[in-house]
Formats: C-alpha cells, structure tokens, sequence
C-alpha cells in the first residue's frame, strides 16, 4: 500500500484574488470569471468546502445503503449557503424510490460516516432536504 500525506497547495495566479489550487494530480483555478456563482460571479474557496462536503455526504450515503440494504438507484447531493438564517448549509438529497424510514437512516448514516460533515456542523447548522 502506498503510504500519502495529502497536501493542498495555492498559487497565486494572473489578476488580483486568483490562485492556482493543486491537490494529488487535480488542479483548479479559484477567483476565475469562467466559474460563477449567484452571489459574486466569481467561484470562492467556501465553494470548495461545498464541494468537498456533498461528495464526502454522496459516499457515505452510498455506503450505508449498502450497509443497511437499502436499494439505492439514483442519488443527487447538492449544498448551498442558508444566508436567510444566519450562515448555515442547506444538504439536498435528491432520491428515488424510498420510504421515509429508508431515507432517514441514511441521513444517520451520512451524519455518521461523513467526516466533513462531522467536521463542518461543529461550527455550522447543516439542515438535510430531500426530495423522491
């Protein structure tokens, strides 16, 4: 097994409040006019926090539905700033086809297995939607 220590690195790049973001063999450009958002058109590091906690939720999703043999056949997980209540994050989950039982112990297991989940709602309220 190849032993990694995973490091994140930013460069600043061309105009003001751009950096070249590099992690393992992906790289990015973070203040880029080619990536927007709603709010300042520009994409943001907080974006990264977004992207990084949905994909972690869509794995733990998919491994407690494994785990508690749940039929799992579409998943869609999507995030976004609550800034009508305060700064907090609204978690969709998008499925299909299951009971509301099923659907919350995935939302447990998503609160159980996801580390940055774990890690991000110690400092801000993550509510869950969801829609079938």
């Amino acid at each position: 097994m190849i032993s990694r220590t995973p490091s994140v690195i930013a460069r600043p790049f061309g105009t003001r409040r751009q950096a070249i973001v590099s992690f393992g063999d992906t790289h990015m450009v973070i203040g880029s006019p080619m990536i927007r958002d709603t709010i300042s058109g520009l994409s943001q590091p907080n974006d990264l926090l977004l992207a990084t906690l949905v994909t972690d939720c869509t794995f733990a999703c998919q491994d407690a539905a494994q785990a508690l043999d749940i039929p799992l056949t579409s998943l869609t997980t999507t995030a976004k700033w609550n800034y009508d209540n305060g700064q907090a994050v609204i978690l969709h989950l998008g499925l299909n086809g299951l009971t509301t039982e099923q659907v919350e112990q995935l939302i447990e297991g998503i609160k159980l297995r996801a580390q940055m989940y774990r890690l991000i709602s110690q400092v801000l309220p993550i509510s869950f939607k969801t829609t079938d």
